[in-house]
């Protein structure tokens, strides 16, 4: 005969033999949630849970993932401690879609988004003096210009009247080559004798040549006065960019000067035509004497 486990039998149960196991008769072996084995149940209270602290099942207090919860500048924190703490934005200080916000000192960065309104929607207060420090190039199409300042000269219903020319007045003798920047000055005077005679080479600056400073098809107009002694000299080399390749010279009269003139203030001007990448044609005309 088969042994028996008679090893904790309880109140309801029957025996198996075949896995020596006491099992609960269904309807016999109702018991509390304490009288499982792994499970201690001590002093419930409304509201716990039933957790497993590595060894049973105990009862406790619901405390959740969270322990504290601090909020900061524009957050607002409801109950920090959990179980559920409320988290919001304090649109006192942050700038939501629903609310108004001031912003001071602030930098908006451009992007894809955009701002619209009038200027009297951002600041009432601002003036044409405001936009007279804006950098940069703005491109203006059907526009009307009252009375503007340009160059020194103003404009009255649509005729410039009184435009400034300025001249590049230098206190040096010409010789050896004398660079002429177009975008300093479009009139150049040399105020003291010349001491040789002198290759003209034109260009935009020592920065920027007068290839780039000119597409094809545009032209400009640049005076030469050369100051003369006793012995008169002329400027003989006619460059453009630093060279002589790609430029052609085309003097009034069909004659191209071979000297100055002694004792006087000679005048020479040259209308370049940029007629192709790297090609100028030299409208000249000179020397024109002034005693």
């Amino acid at each position: 005969m088969a042994t028996i486990n008679t090893t904790d039998p309880k109140p309801g149960y029957v025996y198996d033999s075949d896995t020596d196991t006491w099992y609960p008769l269904l309807g016999l072996a109702t018991q509390s949630l304490d009288g499982l084995t792994d499970v201690v149940i001590t002093t419930p209270t409304s509201g716990q849970i039933l957790a497993y602290n590595g060894t049973q099942w105990i009862n406790q207090t619901e405390t959740g993932d969270v322990t504290a919860v601090t909020s900061g500048t524009g957050i607002s924190i409801t109950n920090s401690t959990g179980p559920i703490p409320s988290v919001a934005v304090d649109t006192a200080v942050v700038a939501t879609t629903n609310n108004t916000l001031t912003l001071s000192g602030k930098t908006i960065a451009l992007g894809s988004n955009t701002v619209s309104g009038t200027i009297a929607d951002f600041n009432t207060a601002l003036t044409d003096g405001d936009f007279a420090t804006i950098a940069g190039i703005e491109t203006l199409t059907s526009k009307t210009l009252t009375t503007p300042t340009i160059n020194g000269g103003t404009a009255a219903n649509g005729i410039l009247i009184g435009p400034e020319e300025r001249w590049n007045i230098v206190a040096s003798a010409a010789t050896g080559t004398v660079n002429i920047d177009a975008l300093t000055s479009a009139v150049w005077y040399y105020t003291s004798d010349a001491t040789a005679n002198h290759t003209l080479n034109f260009r935009g600056s020592s920065t920027t040549s007068m290839n780039t400073l000119l597409t094809t098809g545009d032209a400009i107009t640049i005076l030469w006065l050369n100051t003369n002694g006793a012995t008169a000299y002329y400027p003989n080399v006619y460059q453009v960019d630093g060279t002589t390749s790609g430029v052609t010279v085309n003097w009034s009269g069909g004659t191209a000067p071979s000297s100055g003139n002694a004792s006087s203030l000679d005048v020479y001007s040259f209308t370049i035509v940029k007629t192709a990448n790297a090609t100028f044609r030299v409208l000249a005309a000179g020397a024109v004497k002034y005693a």
